[in-house]
């Protein structure tokens, strides 16, 4: 069979609907599984696929097919202009919690400082705090995650963007690792209602439960982690948390009995929902 042939069958075999798109995943399974670039598949359109080739195809075509995680199939995924390695210990990185590290950045940059330093609460794959290291050239970042396994996909991410010596990681409870006080907190901690989790896209159930599942209200994790943050954070510091619109006045009114001095605000995402909880200590 001709790779074009394979490629309109390989389509149909695809999840459909608002959130899937079978034509750019079935290329992307086509060139990850037989290693070619973008112009090598389109230069490569007429020609036979052998025997092993198409037994390759198959199964990643049958594991999309089930609705795993493309980036989980392809062991990769882009966050903030980076390529990052994933796999079914880490979160996927979302394009909505790259509004966390341009608020950081935002913030970092405005500070009269030599060097900033940053926590992220629930490292994943290191994506946060890459992208922070990468784009401050004086910032460190402890990155903090209570699975060794996600460490270890943060640790081969941060080693993939060079920046090993700027990203220190941690193993740990939220903040509990952090022994003096830094200039900003992120996190990106789970914020799904326990009753929402079976009700999710089948795709996203495939991801870390316990990066998912935020208690019954979703908020579980958000008030262990306000009730540790006025310990860890300077005075001028920023606490930047990502969670959903439908807490946010929740999580507001938690923030400032954490903080009853600090400026406690929130900060839409490209579609104007509320997605970031915004905390600034005086």
């Amino acid at each position: 069979m001709r790779l074009r042939e394979y490629l309109l069958r390989a389509r149909k075999e695809l999840p459909t609907g608002p959130d899937y798109n079978p034509h750019l995943e079935a290329e992307v399974l086509v060139r990850h599984g037989l290693g070619i670039s973008r112009e090598q598949f389109f230069a490569e359109l007429e020609r036979l696929l052998t025997p092993d080739e198409t037994t390759i195809l198959e199964a990643l075509i049958a594991r999309r097919a089930s609705e795993e995680p493309l980036a989980y199939i392809t062991q990769h995924r882009e966050f903030y202009s980076l390529d990052f390695a994933v796999n079914k210990h880490v979160l996927i990185p979302r394009q909505e919690s790259e509004l966390l590290v341009d608020l950081a950045l935002d913030f970092a940059n405005g500070l009269s400082v030599d060097s900033v330093t940053i926590a992220d609460v629930g490292t994943g794959s290191g994506a946060l705090a890459i992208a922070l290291t990468h784009n401050l050239p004086n910032a460190t970042v402890k990155a903090i995650d209570l699975s060794e396994e996600a460490l270890n996909v943060a640790d081969e991410n941060a080693r993939r963007h060079g920046v090993t010596d700027r990203v220190m990681l941690f193993l740990g409870d939220l903040l509990e690792p952090v022994s003096l006080a830094v200039d900003i907190i992120v996190s990106n901690p789970p914020y799904i209602p326990t009753g929402d989790i079976n009700g999710l896209p089948i795709d996203v159930r495939y991801e870390p439960r316990q990066a998912l599942d935020g208690g019954p209200d979703g908020l579980d994790v958000l008030r262990r982690l306000l009730a540790q943050a006025p310990a860890k954070l300077k005075p001028g510091g920023c606490m930047l948390v990502e969670l959903s619109p439908e807490q946010m006045d929740e999580a507001e009114r938690l923030a400032q009995s954490a903080f009853p001095s600090a400026e406690v605000s929130h900060a839409d995402d490209l579609l104007e929902l509320t997605r970031v909880l915004v905390i600034k200590t005086k």
